[in-house]
């Protein structure tokens, strides 16, 4: 007669095999499980608190590059400019057009800080120019959104 020999177990094996035999005692009405359930901690439950632990270790750098973001000063948008450029007598001039609707002329100077815009507010500048852009880049047409197209039913609404 041959010995018995029992085939090797991975631990996982022998902890499946332990586990199967005390459900099938608990079952069977062998033994009160209550104080043994209480102390069994399930792989599985390891492996997903571990996998909580990293989700909020991550959620945590987030927050932590979130808050030193928050101290940097921001850039925000004001308004869209739409903007053309002209040039009239050898000089070189910019209308910018807000959102709002109004618009305004500007010209670049060189200054001791550097190259600056400065607004045209000589009135007379303001209307020889706008006149002009109408009449030789606009060709004396108003885009259909311009509100002042109907000069009569604009100046009714205000």
């Amino acid at each position: 007669m041959t010995e018995f020999q029992p085939t090797p177990q991975t631990p996982e094996q022998v902890d499946e095999g332990l586990r199967n035999a005390f459900r099938q005692a608990m079952k069977d009405g062998v033994m009160d499980a209550t104080p043994y359930l209480k102390q069994m901690t399930y792989k599985s439950d390891i492996q997903k608190t571990e996998k909580e632990i990293a989700v909020l270790q991550k959620k945590l750098e987030l927050l932590k590059e979130i808050e030193t973001h928050k101290s940097q000063p921001r850039m925000n948008l004001q308004f869209n400019v739409k903007g053309e450029v002209v040039s009239y007598n050898d000089e070189v001039y910019y209308r910018l057009e807000f959102t709002d609707g109004s618009h305004g002329w500007y010209k670049k100077k060189h200054t001791v800080d550097g190259l600056v815009m400065v607004a045209i507010t000589d009135g007379e500048t303001r209307r020889l120019l706008e006149g002009l852009w109408f009449n030789d880049v606009k060709k004396g047409k108003y885009d259909a959104d311009e509100p002042y197209r109907n000069v009569r039913a604009y100046w009714e609404k205000k």
